[in-house]
């Protein structure tokens, strides 16, 4: 497997991604980004080789603003701009000559497996399938299980926010041990405290004027909308994307969806035993589905 970074280009700036090669070129693709404010660096090694076993060509990329990306200011999480991200990297890899363009599949976890569902309501030429892993697919429901009302949310990211206007933002943690921060759920303050100790290119923080944004991306709604393949992977014991929202959203997809159930936390699909299984699973299925 041959590894090649690259550059592409999405509205004027430069998205850093890197390329997994299989021995022959040719066959399908797949793009993928990881979750709420994390770096390719986390987990596309992890799964990647996976997809190239099965003759894929994989692009991992980091969103603008954040990561080997550009883009100022820099954390800044805006889901609709992901969207952008993920489009123009589809359009890259197929314009690259080492796919068959009609055969993408796009990949997510977390908070971008919710941007899978948005990307299959309103599929790129080429996308022929997606796989969503523990997906965010109601931003603002989950947000109430954790506070219980939007209102102090929304005035914590005012409190916190600076002057975005005038391009000088504040910030917020993803997650904290003793203070304000985005996510609340124990898991993932023991998973990104532990991704910042060793990943250089990841930050535990996100603009304060992301916070808006996020609560109103809410890629469930889209669920009618859904006619290609999916397959949505749902952990029983999630307690940062609740498994009950991501099965009801499943229930009303009119397309053929795979859902698979596996028991653990939502960052449990990032360990061993289970990351292996989930990821060849994956890997097989999407194979199949794209032929």
């Amino acid at each position: 497997m041959e590894r090649r970074e690259v550059y592409f280009p999405c509205k004027g700036v430069a998205c850093h991604g890197v390329l997994y090669l299989p021995r022959e070129p040719g066959g399908p693709g797949l793009v993928m980004a990881m979750g709420f404010g994390m770096v390719k660096e986390a987990h596309a090694d992890d799964y990647a080789p996976f997809f190239v076993e099965q003759g894929f060509t994989v692009l991992a990329f980091d969103y603008r603003y954040f990561g080997r990306s550009g883009g100022m200011p820099r954390q800044h999480l805006d889901p609709y701009a992901q969207l952008d991200d993920y489009r123009c990297a589809i359009r890259y890899l197929r314009q690259t000559g080492l796919i068959d363009g009609d055969r993408v599949c796009v990949w997510g976890t977390s908070f971008s497996g919710g941007h899978v569902i948005s990307l299959l309501a309103f599929p790129e030429p080429g996308v022929r399938c997606g796989i969503a892993q523990v997906p965010n697919v109601y931003s603002y429901k989950t947000a109430l299980e954790y506070f219980g009302s939007l209102e102090p949310v929304m005035a914590l990211a005012a409190q916190l926010d600076g002057d975005s206007c005038s391009g000088r933002p504040g910030y917020i943690p993803i997650v904290s041990r003793d203070g304000p921060a985005v996510i609340q759920a124990r898991e993932a303050v023991e998973y990104y405290l532990e991704k910042e100790k060793i990943l250089e290119t990841f930050e535990n923080r996100v603009t304060a004027d992301s916070i808006p944004r996020v609560l109103a991306y809410n890629p469930g709604s889209y669920a009618e909308l859904v006619r290609l393949p999916l397959m949505m992977v749902v952990a029983s014991r999630d307690e940062t994307t609740p498994p009950g929202l991501a099965r009801e959203v499943a229930s009303r997809i009119p397309g053929p969806v795979k859902l698979v159930e596996v028991e653990g936390g939502h960052f449990d699909v990032y360990r061993e035993p289970l990351l292996s299984r989930i990821a060849r699973e994956e890997a097989e299925w999407a194979r199949s589905t794209v032929g």
